[in-house]
């Protein structure tokens, strides 16, 4: 069970001493030989990487730096050895660990995004998938989760869900599934940029504890230098064009080229804060006159308005969040029956607003609800408590463009696609997900298209902020295939160029330089002098340094107050807690505990899976209506004693039920003369094995039915791993399809009223969830490389005609089978078997 969050251990407040002791041990470090790399990934006119020759020593600590898309990241998936795993290029020169190709368990990769790298439901098996590939014996494997997971500071226990991790948590997760690989070489790919600082300082300490203590090779990608440079010995900083532009000792090349790897956008620690790039007013100016507030100087914004208070320093309230609470629920899926229904609270009784010509910063520790407030006070999504509305300035002027009709309703959530784009601009915290086009520029364009503004105007303003953004170069590419802090420059574009009156941006500057850092502050500050209310959730110091005023979030509660100067943001003081609050009010079920959970409840994932089979087995006897009223009869009776008492889970048998309803609506359809009872039968045939199906697979966590394939059926330990990766995946694509709808109903592209619209969006939804999906897997693919996947597969060194074994994969569960496995199975057998009797009298 996940801790509450009285007992969750906030991250600030582990001793570096109990980290150091938890860190878990490994070998020594690895010698890393890089030759002439060079690669080109094919579509791409210039290589990626330029003629790349490192010697690493074993035991070194190097930092990778360089600007935004200078080839970092690919770097480290080459010494990973997984750079062709799902990309397809030109490769040429060597990468050699210990004078092989790199291989198994002596190198650790942790991808940039950390929710790539996720491949189970439970904390604790996705930290121990790593030690399951590589063959370590259960007890170490669980041994190794719990000291992993204890060095990063995670918040929660190992049985707590995945899918209910902030994007912080996901990364410090990410970073103890290396860790527990014990790896002597460990590469990490930005593992501190999505952290809040004392977190942040967590994992610095968990790094560093585990590399000192095993002698690994570290090699890692920051762009912050700052809180590195006395961790670290080796600088090697890339270029744009994917060539090393300077390696040395930390020290030595700060000194001597602090000036130009300043200007080539690193962050050399020492040298002045960069400042916002001087941008045009006019490339930010809100479209609707009525939402554009005071666009006068900047001068004002040192008088900010108090906390939740009207008015801001440029003019009137856009958009005010009243007293409001969001409660995440679980979502009903096929496979989720057999999970605790915990409700989290994201947020309790929030009040917050933005004016005009103003810039609010939405501070906290990781997990605090950031971003489920930006979510809100943007408009794509609902509170469960409270009202999100909008000031009386965005609603002069409804007619014409993003009209909101005679009576426009008054939380903003419920307005139609065209209004909420014409006056809101929203940059998730996962930025590949806002792209909606096939290319650079048309993405940028597509928002001001369909709100149909002046074409020669909206792309004028779209070349610039393109030029601004330092995306011209890129402006006919595929958006997929831009470096992720590309990409979260393509999404501001995108969610300013239409000219919204409110711009909410989540995490803006991840993954940026110096020289892009810049350009993203000054696009903020334009806007905020052009009179758009800006918000912005950030763990940047020095962005929040530019707003107005702050909101201070704590576990989903609220404590603003204004910033007291124009410098660097002081310590709001300790934090309470990180972790959200888990209720137990609205899902909590009193009477859970000591209710019959019925058969199925006691029962294994194999004989589940194997019941469900047998009565497909049973359904081709159902020959006549007497036969099939008869074995559904008999499995209703059943029904307690297997599934348990309690509601018939509705919501989850309606695709079964849906195609009961067709098959049965298609055999009257074509039946002679449109029998009902031709109609009746097929219906109920497929109605005898398709519900009980589906009722008995939401019982299976596929986890365990991947513990129960691997030991009891001994079947392929690959595919199994793969099948049980792409079934968690599964389980996520209803929150990747509402993340597409909200992403495409605030670019102004929602489905409308007409069958046609909604026609034509749930077309544009499954092809952009189709890939979105294949991308995904693929980086998924990378990190399960990285983490031991294709372990047990013999393979033959570079060079050598010897085969290299690697011990059998082992599992972190066991696979019991029980008594009630037996039974429920027989059950199975006897229900099945009803029809096959039958038709025999």
């Amino acid at each position: 069970m996940s801790r509450t969050p009285s007992e969750a251990m906030p991250p600030e407040c582990v001793p570096p001493e109990s980290v150091i002791a938890k860190a878990p041990a490994a070998a020594a470090g690895a010698l890393v030989e890089v030759r002439d790399l060079t690669w080109r990934p094919f579509g791409r006119r210039e290589p990626v990487l330029a003629g790349i020759s490192l010697h690493i020593e074993a035991g070194a600590r190097v930092m990778l730096a360089g600007p935004s898309g200078s080839g970092k990241s690919t770097l480290l998936r080459a010494l990973a050895g997984v750079l062709t795993t799902t990309e397809t290029g030109i490769l040429t020169g060597s990468v050699l660990i210990d004078g092989s190709p790199s291989a198994g368990s002596s190198v650790g990769l942790m991808v940039q995004d950390p929710a790539d790298a996720l491949v189970a439901g439970r904390v604790g098996r996705d930290v121990a998938f790593g030690p399951e590939s590589f063959g370590m014996p259960r007890d170490q494997i669980w041994s190794r989760v719990r000291s992993a997971l204890a060095s990063v500071g995670f918040p929660y226990d190992e049985d707590h869900p995945t899918n209910a991790l902030s994007g912080g948590e996901t990364q410090r997760l990410a970073l103890a599934g290396v860790l527990a690989l014990t790896p002597r070489l460990v590469l990490l790919d930005e593992p501190t940029s999505m952290l809040d600082p004392q977190a942040a300082a967590v994992v610095r300490e968990a790094i560093t504890a585990a590399v000192r203590a095993s002698g690994a090779t570290l090699v890692m990608v920051e762009h912050q230098l700052t809180d590195w440079v006395d961790e670290v010995d080796r600088l090697v900083v890339l270029d744009l064009t994917g060539r090393v532009s300077a390696d040395g000792p930390v020290a030595a090349t700060l000194a001597r080229s602090a000036d130009s790897l300043a200007a080539q956008g690193v962050w050399v620690p020492g040298v002045a804060a960069p400042r916002p790039l001087d941008v045009a007013r006019e490339l930010c100016t809100p479209t609707l006159a009525g939402g554009s507030g005071s666009p006068g100087g900047s001068g004002s914004h040192g008088s900010p308005g108090g906390p939740g208070g009207p008015g801001g320093p440029g003019g009137g309230v856009l958009v005010s969040a009243e007293s409001v609470s969001v409660l995440r629920r679980p979502r009903v899926s096929v496979m989720s029956a057999n999970r605790p229904a915990t409700a989290v609270q994201a947020l309790l009784n929030v009040r917050a607003d933005v004016s005009a010509g103003e810039c609010v910063a939405i501070v906290g520790p990781s997990g605090a609800g950031k971003s489920t407030l930006t979510a809100l006070l943007s408009g794509v999504d609902a509170p469960t408590q409270g009202l999100v509305r909008a000031g009386d300035v965005l609603m002069v002027g409804n007619v014409g463009l993003g009209g909101l009709g005679a009576n426009p309703p008054a939380d903003i959530d419920r307005w139609t696609s065209r209004a909420l784009a014409a006056r809101f601009g929203w940059v998730p915290q996962q930025a590949e997900q806002a792209v909606v086009a096939r290319t650079v520029r048309g993405d940028v364009l597509s928002t001001s298209r369909h709100l149909g503004l002046d074409d020669d105007a909206a792309q004028t303003r779209v070349d610039g902020l393109l030029e601004v953004l330092g995306l011209s170069a890129l402006s006919s590419a595929d958006p997929h295939h831009l470096s992720g802090g590309e990409q979260r420059r393509l999404a501001l574009a995108g969610a300013i160029a239409h000219g919204p009156s409110v711009l909410v941006l989540d995490e803006p500057t991840v993954g940026q330089d110096r020289l892009t850092w810049s350009a993203v502050a000054g696009v903020v500050v334009a806007a905020r002098d052009a009179g758009i209310g800006v918000v912005l959730a950030t763990h940047d110091p020095l962005l929040i340094a530019l707003a107005d005023r702050r909101i201070t979030l704590r576990a989903g509660r609220i404590d603003s107050g204004p910033l007291l100067d124009s410098g660097p943001l002081a310590d709001p003081g300790p934090l309470v807690d990180s972790e959200p609050l888990v209720d137990s009010g609205p899902l909590a079920d009193p009477g859970r505990v000591g209710r019959w959970r019925g058969l199925a409840g006691r029962s294994g994932p194999l004989s589940l899976l194997l019941a469900s089979i047998v009565l497909v087995l049973g359904a081709p006897f159902i020959s006549d209506l007497r036969t099939a009223l008869i074995a559904i009869g008999v499995q209703i009776a059943v029904a307690s004693i297997v599934l348990g008492i309690g509601r018939p889970p509705w919501r989850r048998l309606l695709p079964g039920l849906f195609a009961v309803a067709s098959v049965s609506f298609s055999n009257w359809l074509l039946s002679p003369g449109h029998e009902v009872s031709a109609g009746a039968l097929a219906g109920l045939r497929v109605a005898f094995f398709v519900v009980p199906g589906v009722l008995l697979a939401s019982r299976i966590d596929p986890s365990a039915l991947g513990d129960h394939l691997g030991q009891r059926l001994r079947l392929p330990a690959r595919p199994v791993v793969a099948a049980v990766a792409a079934l968690h995946r599964f389980e996520g694509l209803g929150e990747h399809w509402d993340q597409l709808s909200r992403i495409r109903r605030v670019r102004g592209l929602g489905p409308g009223r007409s069958p046609l619209g909604r026609g034509r969006s749930v077309a544009a939804l499954t092809f952009g969830l189709l890939i979105q999906t294949l991308r995904q897997a693929g980086r998924m693919a990378v990190a399960m490389e990285a983490r031991g996947f294709s372990a047990g597969v013999a393979s033959t060194a570079a060079g050598s005609t010897a085969s290299i074994l690697v011990p059998r994969r082992t599992w972190a569960a066991p696979a019991p089978w029980r008594a009630s496995d037996s039974l429920m199975l027989a059950l199975g057998l006897i229900v099945a078997g009803i029809p096959v009797f039958l038709s025999r009298l």
